[in-house]
């Protein structure tokens, strides 16, 4: 809301448009019309008057300005370093300054400098100045001064210096209301806040300088307070409580410290309180200031001298005592000494004997670890494909004719082991995949390669005839198939499936294996319980028989 103290015009900003009142007119909403005449928009968040009472608004987040056929022309559309920036209040402080606060931006506030209808500047003020990124009102009052209210409390620049006021300088809330500051005409200064009104009777006083003056209230060591003079040596903890003359500015102001010889850096408390477990012998100084950030004050140091004895142990005459010990006890016990380690030396000579032992024993054990898949002995996945590469690089060089220069790889899967896990749970699941390695292992020959692929499926590469591998391979399953597996809830019998497929030096193994995958599906929609042989290795005559 604006008034134009020449046309007597009282422009206001709503969701519903833009009113403008003359006397013994009624407002009506107008729309906001560019100048091509198309509508440009119909809510207008905040309005302000430049001094030739020319109305500029921001009309959905951008800046436009009415220009003198009545036509609203756009000045800015995207806000810098601010993609979601809501703009919520805007005041001129003079001709060529307009400031515009909002929502959503790294900085809440923005100054723009005019060069007529343009914009030749912004500069962006940062939240360390007026306290909060959300600002929902501005003001700039007779005396030159911009008050911003935000979410965070109120804000006040004189051109030189920020001052900020929260709850704890007076007002009834730091949560400063849209459009919630107004001047009187005696210059005071009324806030609307979320709990009510604050009215600030002499806003100039906010600048006159102020000063702190930190103070030691009390300083105890441990149940006792600190005398000035030396104290004797103590373990006690040093509590300090601060405090300052200036009462007014007591809630917003906090303390800075450091123990010399003890802190390398300023500590910070809030609290007034300052506490070390243990202070160091001799000549100590602590050193305090006040800080105010809402006054920008920052006080002269004051410090607390503290003197404590040296315990007696650290006196002269036993460290002379010391120096002579180190001097003479060092030669009577070399002779003992060099018994001591010449006997330490054989009985580590042993231990290290000994954990050499131990330790191969573990490198084995980590090493056979690694190899296997951890439930069912088998070899694991990577150990198994290594294998089986290894086998194909010895393929490659056999003579082309000979019958042993192919393999033979079988993808076996468990047939219903989900259902045995969903019925039985998987603490038996694991039971029969467990008998499955120890039975695979026992029967595996040594040239064989037999490892877990995955969950239920096993991996089983043969070298040699196709047809010998395949009535292997029959054997093998029958070993899991012909027994049942004995459980914590009894025998159970499983039946297993196998998809087969023959391999050569010359194919990636990876097209053998998708192959014997293959069947091994085709096998399952046959009815499981079968081994079946990839199609293309049925009737490929490129394999010798």
């Amino acid at each position: 809301m604006a008034l134009s103290r020449r046309s007597h015009l009282l422009w206001i900003a709503s969701d519903a448009g833009i009113y403008s009142l003359g006397e013994a007119v009624q407002a009506q909403p107008k729309p906001i019309h560019g100048r091509d005449g198309k509508t440009v928009s119909q809510m207008a968040r905040t309005l302000a008057l430049r001094a030739d009472d020319t109305p500029w608004a921001v009309i959905g987040t951008s800046l436009y300005r009415r220009d003198a056929d009545g036509a609203w022309v756009s000045v800015l559309t995207e806000w810098p370093n601010a993609k979601d920036f809501i703009p919520m209040a805007m005041t001129f402080s003079s001709r060529d300054d307009l400031w515009i606060g909002g929502i959503r931006a790294k900085n809440g506030l923005m100054h723009l400098v005019l060069d007529g209808n343009r914009i030749s500047r912004i500069e962006q003020i940062g939240a360390d100045r007026v306290g909060s990124e959300l600002i929902f009102s501005l003001l700039w009052d007779k005396r030159h001064r911009l008050w911003v209210g935000t979410e965070n409390g109120l804000a006040v620049y004189n051109g030189l210096e920020w001052i900020r006021m929260t709850r704890d300088d007076g007002l009834l809330s730091s949560d400063i209301n849209q459009q919630g500051l107004s001047e009187d005409e005696d210059g005071s200064i009324w806030v609307a806040t979320s709990r009510g009104v604050s009215h600030l009777l002499h806003p100039e006083r906010l600048f006159e300088r102020q000063t702190l003056d930190p103070v030691f209230i009390r300083v105890a060591l441990g149940d006792h307070l600190l005398p000035e003079k030396a104290v004797p040596f103590s373990r006690d903890p040093l509590v300090v409580t601060l405090g300052t003359l200036n009462t007014a500015l007591a809630n917003t102001t906090y303390f800075r410290y450091r123990l010399e010889g003890v802190d390398q850096n300023w500590i910070t408390t809030t609290t007034g309180e300052i506490r070390y477990n243990f202070v160091p012998p001799g000549h100590s100084r602590l050193v305090v200031q006040a800080l105010n950030d809402n006054r920008n004050l920052i006080s002269p140091p004051i410090t607390l001298e503290i003197r404590m004895q040296r315990p007696w142990w650290t006196t002269w005459p036993l460290i002379m005592l010391y120096t002579l010990s180190v001097v003479a006890l060092p030669y009577a016990f070399t002779h003992l000494r060099f018994r001591y380690l010449l006997k330490r030396q054989h009985r580590l000579e042993a231990l290290v004997d000994e954990r050499t032992i131990e330790m191969r024993a573990a490198q084995h054990a980590l090493e056979q670890q690694a190899r296997q898949d951890g439930l069912t002995r088998l070899m694991n996945r990577r150990t198994a494909e290594a294998s089986v590469s290894r086998l194909l690089e010895r393929l490659s060089r056999l003579d082309v004719r000979s019958s042993t220069r192919f393999a033979t790889l079988a993808l076996l899967d468990v047939d219903h082991f989900k259902s045995i896990n969903d019925t039985f749970g998987h603490v038996i699941g694991d039971e029969i995949l467990a008998g499955i390695g120890a039975r695979l292992l026992r029967a595996k020959h040594q040239e064989e390669i037999i490892g877990r692929y995955g969950g239920e499926e096993f991996l089983i590469v043969i070298q040699g005839d196709f047809a010998a591998a395949r009535a292997r391979i029959a054997t093998l399953l029958g070993t899991l198939s012909d027994v049942p597996f004995e459980t914590k809830i009894g025998t159970l019998s499983v039946g297993c499936s196998a998809g087969i497929a023959r391999m050569s030096p010359e194919e990636a193994w990876s097209d053998a294996l998708e192959r014997a995958d293959q069947a091994l599906y085709k096998a399952k929609i046959a009815g499981r319980g079968r081994i079946v042989v990839s199609e293309r290795d049925l009737d490929d005559e490129g394999y010798p028989d």
